[in-house]
């Protein structure tokens, strides 16, 4: 150890494993203590290999794999985040440029205009009220 960072971490991962190590012999001792050691145990396992039986190895290896995948799929996500956030500030600054030279880099799409806000139903309208007009 060199440097006050390594003797930090040091004592970190050691003063880690002492609290692993301290909840465990804790779990251990209180279940020794029960009248019936470890019953919760067993029963915990056998509806474990219950459910193992009921729906399948293949799936109980298809969520395990998801479980191990999960950290991966975390990394990978974090290692995109600088990624995304220099194709924001591309874009912005892109946007910015645009701008000055008085041209506008807005998307086409307006929600008053989306189909889904009734922009149908506004034509028709507006048809009837000219046809009743022209009567």
């Amino acid at each position: 150890m060199n440097t006050l960072v390594d003797f930090i971490t040091h004592i970190k991962s050691v003063e880690y494993l002492i609290a692993i190590a301290s909840i465990g012999a804790f779990i251990i001792i209180w279940e020794l203590l029960q009248p019936e050691p470890f019953h919760g145990l067993r029963k915990a396992l056998k509806e474990d290999i219950a459910y193992i039986r009921q729906t399948g190895l293949k799936q109980v290896l298809k969520t395990m794999g998801k479980v191990v995948a999960a950290p991966f799929i975390g990394l990978a996500y974090i290692v995109m985040l600088p990624v995304g956030f220099f194709f924001a500030i591309l874009y912005a600054a892109i946007g910015a440029l645009l701008n000055l030279a008085g041209v506008s880099s807005t998307l086409g799409w307006r929600p008053m205009e989306a189909y889904f806000a009734g922009r149908r139903e506004k034509k028709e309208k507006k048809a009837e009220d000219d046809t009743r007009e022209k009567r």
